[in-house]
């Protein structure tokens, strides 16, 4: 068993970061990782080798401490990079910082939301049956569901005696009878889910294509997808495929977009979006996430439900 650690700091990467804050933020690329008394592991995939990882992070701003744990030998630096791309650390995110404060009704935003990132993921598929998986769905319930589907389906990673599993592979997925999947809580939308597999297994290179695609091309070609509507297919493009123009539009982030922008007029959730595109750009995903997070805790959302 290698064993081994080392520090990511601060001045390694653009703006801040804080760790718990993104993990829990609610993202639907896939479920936060195991958190056991503020350490908090995955299995990260490098190539071939599945390595465990241990991270934890005092409070924002301070280095990200990596412990990692694996049979084989591990490249470090490949190793960051992941984390790196994970995490979104290798993002300039002081340009969305200058974006907010370029815009008055934006400016307090950021307060709100100093160190989320966004938390991007390692596997596309996991990412669009978690967001499938998140339509009319609690936070909670979903990632519940997505743990399940882990632990009975998945491979597994034995490491000091204790078990993690990954997400499984779309060619393993799609042999999950339905009635199965439906035991792991995901509902009605198991139909959606293996439907939508055999869609994706059906093209060769399909995850590879819509990495290459523009956001516009990439967005029709993901809402095929059964259970895949525009703000789930947002949200698998932003998380699964790092197409940051995406602005997933719900209940609240319509409400939230409409009293800032419509004077608390009702709008279209296909309204919301392409005005949310035209205005925010490249910016529109980090826009959405700060947005919403900031309607929380700002009290804007408790407002807005009494409205």
């Amino acid at each position: 068993m290698i064993m081994d650690e080392f520090q990511i700091d601060n001045d390694e990467y653009d703006g801040d970061f804080d760790l718990e804050l993104t993990l829990f933020s609610g993202q639907t690329s896939q479920p936060p990782w195991i958190n056991v008394n503020g350490n908090f592991f995955e299995i990260v995939e490098l190539k071939d080798n599945r390595v465990l990882v241990e991270l934890s992070q005092n409070q924002l701003n301070d280095p990200l401490n990596v412990k990692y744990y694996s049979n084989y030998d591990v490249n470090e630096k490949e190793l960051r990079n992941k984390l790196f791309y994970i995490f979104d650390l290798d993002y300039q995110i002081s340009n969305v910082y200058e974006y907010l404060q370029n815009h008055e009704e934006l400016k307090n935003v950021y307060q709100f939301n100093t160190g989320l990132r966004l938390y991007k993921a390692q596997f596309p598929f996991e990412c669009i049956i978690s967001s499938i998986c998140s339509a009319n769905n609690s936070i909670k319930r979903w990632t519940k569901s997505i743990q399940s589907i882990r632990e009975a389906h998945g491979e597994k990673l034995v490491i000091n005696d204790t078990t993690y599993y990954t997400f499984p592979r779309e060619e393993n997925f799609i042999e999950i009878p339905e009635e199965e999947l439906k035991n792991h809580g995901v509902g009605y939308r198991s139909t959606y889910m293996l439907n939508s597999t055999d869609m994706i297994l059906s093209e060769k290179n399909y995850h590879q294509e819509i990495n290459k695609m523009s956001y516009n091309d990439a967005f029709n070609k993901i809402i095929e997808l059964e259970g895949v509507g525009p703000k789930v297919a947002d949200c698998i493009l932003l998380y699964g495929y790092d197409k940051t123009e995406a602005y997933p539009v719900d209940v609240w982030i319509n409400r939230i977009t409409s009293y800032i922008y419509f004077e608390s007029q009702k709008a279209s959730n296909k309204k919301i979006m392409n005005f949310a595109q035209d205005k925010f750009g490249k910016y529109s995903g980090y826009v959405q996430l700060y947005l919403f997070n900031y309607a929380r805790l700002s009290g804007l959302m408790n407002k807005l439900k009494k409205a």
